[in-house]
């Protein structure tokens, strides 16, 4: 179990939202030290221009380029709905990026996008109640997450972050039920998001089969440390 701590942006700070509500925004200070504050001690980030994913378009590039020249293995996403964006995105030397709304909205986007970048790029699968979201949370589809994790392992997609939208930000856990579902359907890398809190988190998750898991506000809120993290992810190795 790899687990990635997250900084969500908004206007360059560091912010997180509650199941994806823009007003119920809280901020954490500035990107830029908590980066350089991580250096050394995580390999991983998990890097989310909210602020882009909400505009259409990517809007801190400029930190995830700091965020590559401190190191990291850096999974980012945010407004990416273009080929110009994407191809900016992939310049900074990320390592993973994520595409949501558009892979839903534009399949054949998403099928250039794996042909010219293979396995740096993944799909964000954001659901609520086992239906898929899109632009930035805003919008529910018709879509039901396992059939769509479905179609995206056959189209060659090698990596889905699932978000469950009804436990991110509450501290109360992932919603282990639709992680497993999903192990259960398909064989590719799966990342949880929403609710990671505590060890016992993490160790479900684990064996459940699922491969990373992100960390967000029990992370920035203090509930856990960085110190926590990295012990976790120890004694929760895969073999």
């Amino acid at each position: 179990m790899k687990l990635l701590p997250a900084i969500d942006l908004i206007g360059g700070k560091i912010v997180r939202l509650t199941e994806g509500d823009f007003n119920t925004e809280e901020q954490y200070g500035d990107p830029y030290e908590k980066l350089k504050e991580w250096t050394g001690r995580v390999p991983m980030l998990h890097l989310i221009d909210l602020e882009g994913a909400k505009a259409g378009e990517p809007k801190h590039l400029d930190v995830v380029r700091f965020a590559k020249s401190c190191g990291f293995f850096v999974q980012t996403g945010g407004g990416i709905r273009s080929e110009a964006a994407l191809d900016a995105v992939m310049a900074t030397g990320v390592d993973r990026v994520l595409l949501g709304t558009k892979a839903f909205t534009d399949p054949d986007f998403l099928d250039r996008a794996l042909a010219k970048y293979g396995s740096r790029v993944a799909v964000a699968l954001d659901a609520y109640d086992g239906i898929v979201a899109i632009n930035g949370w805003q919008d529910a589809t018709e879509l039901k997450d396992i059939d769509v994790a479905i179609d995206l392992a056959s189209r060659g997609v090698e990596t889905i972050l699932y978000t469950d939208i009804g436990s991110d930000g509450k501290l109360n856990g992932p919603n282990l039920e639709r992680m497993k579902a999903l192990r259960a359907a398909v064989s590719v890398t799966l990342i949880a998001s929403g609710g990671v809190t505590t060890e016992a988190d993490v160790k479900a998750l684990s064996e459940a089969g699922i491969d990373e898991a992100v960390v967000g506000k029990a992370l920035l809120s203090g509930k856990v440390s960085l110190d926590d993290l990295i012990e976790w992810e120890a004694r929760h190795a895969k073999a």
